[in-house]
């Protein structure tokens, strides 16, 4: 294993570890709204976009925001397909999400999609009408649950969820930028979260924490992808990096505005 290799790991375990356990500590605290919000901000991609820029080139970093969009609109199908309502037990419900999620990457590999602006468009457009069939559920967020805050349940979770997206990020390695930008848009985050709530508090708990990862996701990570695809090479991928959370902090407070809304 390559010292890039490892430190990659490394930074994605890290950040994993972090936004599952903040995620779930949250939903325990605050309940799925606040939570969800924090799950939908840009991590695994911005992560794996950053690690891309630093251990190949820049150029291969911008090469896979190409695909990263149109790939990160297709976990929305993966959220919808979970969220939906039927007495199906969590193991079932999350294989069979994860399942769909796969097959439309993987077409969304083989066409080697490289068209940035058509990749955009077409992902906003997905996106929004997945929403809006989300919306049709009619899913509550779910208020805080009155759970005694233990560490070592935090850790464990942090652990959890720091596995699942190193996971992915080896995955990420096995190909170039443009299978790189296709995993980097796996909801990592997102399946440990739902996994470690719904164990905790049950399915429909988790279920609700859809509505903020859907309502976040879409205002967040996209105008990051576009962000990143930019000042990666206007001023490389560290001030970029900075910049691009900077530079989607507006949508982020519209999202919190939202969420809270709808507490």
């Amino acid at each position: 294993m390559t010292g890039a290799l490892l430190f990659h790991l490394l930074l994605a375990f890290g950040s994993g570890w972090l936004v599952v356990a903040a995620v779930t500590t949250i939903a325990d605290l605050y309940g799925s709204g606040r939570a969800g919000f924090l799950g939908g901000l840009p991590s695994t991609g911005a992560v794996s976009l950053l690690f891309i820029g630093w251990s190949q080139s820049q150029e291969a970093a911008v090469q896979a925001t190409a695909v990263f969009p149109l790939s990160f609109s297709v976990t929305f199908a993966f959220l919808l397909f979970y969220s939906l309502p039927s007495r199906m037990r969590f193991g079932p419900r999350m294989t069979i999400a994860l399942l769909l999620w796969f097959l439309l990457s993987m077409v969304v590999a083989l066409l080697r999609f490289d068209d940035f602006s058509l990749s955009v468009v077409i992902a906003v457009g997905l996106a929004s009408t997945i929403f809006v069939l989300h919306r049709r559920i009619r899913i509550q967020n779910a208020p805080q649950v009155k759970t005694e805050f233990n560490i070592l349940r935090m850790v464990w979770r942090g652990v959890l969820g720091g596995c699942i997206v190193c996971s992915v990020i080896i995955l990420s390695e096995l190909g170039g930028p443009l299978l790189a930008g296709v995993f980097a848009a796996a909801p990592a985050i997102w399946t440990s979260s739902l996994y470690v709530t719904s164990d905790a508090h049950g399915v429909q708990f988790s279920r609700s924490l859809t509505n903020s990862f859907m309502v976040t996701g879409i205002l967040t990570v996209i105008p990051y992808a576009i962000a990143v695809r930019y000042l990666y090479s206007a001023i490389g991928i560290w001030w970029g990096t900075i910049l691009a959370y900077v530079a989607i902090s507006p949508v982020a407070w519209l999202a919190w505005q939202l969420v809270n809304e709808r507490r």
